[in-house]
């Protein structure tokens, strides 16, 4: 029963970030930088349950997130799921009760995650891809870091008892 719980919450969680991420991101952007709460609870999320679930939060977010936006499918999900597994990856690593880790993780975080994605867009040829712009990427990593303060609480929330024990509060 726990486990039919956890999917459910796993799934919840997701639904309600993609929603914040489509409906809401673009009316709290800041000139033209546009949060990522996707990205942001990705990391969050990882930094709690490890690699494998923030690699499978990020794939289906970025899969999602990729659907119902005008992306190109399976890059986002791409770079979610790789952004998410090695944060997890971290979570045995930082063990810290300041909330400055997950900020500077989420902040270095993004700056990967827009590479990964400019990558992948240039790999595949995409010629309408929209440029790296480096004040624009430092803006949206400085953004979601700030976020942070926002998401990693709430998801906190969620996490198992075991994680929240050994993670930051």
């Amino acid at each position: 029963m726990m486990v039919a719980h956890r999917r459910l919450l796993f799934s919840i969680v997701i639904l309600v970030t993609l929603l914040l991420q489509v409906a809401v991101a673009g009316e709290i952007s800041l000139g033209s930088v546009k949060p990522d709460i996707l990205l942001t609870a990705t990391i969050c999320w990882a930094l709690f349950e490890g690699p494998t679930r923030g690699a499978l939060f990020g794939f289906w977010g970025g899969l999602l997130e990729d659907v119902f936006t005008t992306a190109v499918l399976g890059v986002g999900a791409f770079a979610k799921t790789l952004i998410g597994y090695f944060s997890g990856e971290l979570r045995q690593r930082v063990v810290s009760k300041s909330v400055v880790w997950p900020m500077l993780i989420v902040f270095v975080g993004t700056l990967l995650h827009e590479l990964i994605k400019f990558a992948a867009w240039t790999m595949v040829g995409l010629e309408q891809r929209p440029p790296l712009e480096p004040g624009v990427v430092f803006g949206l990593a400085l953004y979601n870091a700030v976020l942070t303060l926002a998401v990693y609480p709430l998801l906190a929330r969620f996490a198992s008892r075991e994680e929240r024990e050994m993670m930051f509060q």
